[in-house]
């Protein structure tokens, strides 16, 4: 039976490129939910002028409710800035991530092209024995028939 000499080095490889397919996952879910904080607030404030430019046509808007819109829309932009520079730190992580996930892939794929060279050359080997073996059974088949009809 064919046992793999690396068996427990390419096992490890294959946990640690698990380990960094769940890390990118992390990293990308973390991505995610900082673009939805940012198109969430786009929207509040897109939300915000749509119901400032109903009440402007309907004549009932004052001075106050003006002012309120724009602190809200200026504190929202401070706000995507913030979730920009965190959105700018999440892409670098993502391809750190991304770029420690081919490295671990790469390891784990040349394990296995190794333990498939093993096994063509485990193969051959087997291969061999058996047409030894039956070079054998014929020659002594052959001695025997040569015995018994001489």
């Amino acid at each position: 039976m064919f046992k793999f000499s690396l068996q427990t080095a390419l096992d490890v490889r294959a946990r640690q490129e698990k380990i960094r397919m769940k890390e990118l996952a992390e990293k990308l879910s973390v991505q995610r939910s900082i673009q939805s904080k940012m198109d969430g607030i786009e929207s509040n404030i897109s939300n915000q002028e749509g119901l400032s430019d109903t009440s402007k046509k309907a004549g009932r808007i004052d001075i106050m409710q003006l002012r309120m819109l724009q602190n809200f829309k200026d504190k929202s932009k401070i706000d995507l800035g913030h979730l920009g520079q965190e959105f700018t730190q999440s892409e670098y992580e993502v391809e750190e991530k991304r770029l420690a996930l081919v490295d671990a892939s790469r390891l784990r794929k040349t394990l296995e092209i190794l333990r498939e060279k093993e096994v063509i050359k485990h193969n051959k080997k087997m291969a061999d024995i058996e047409r030894e073996m039956l070079d054998e059974v014929a020659g002594n088949m052959f001695v025997r028939k040569s015995r018994d009809g001489a």
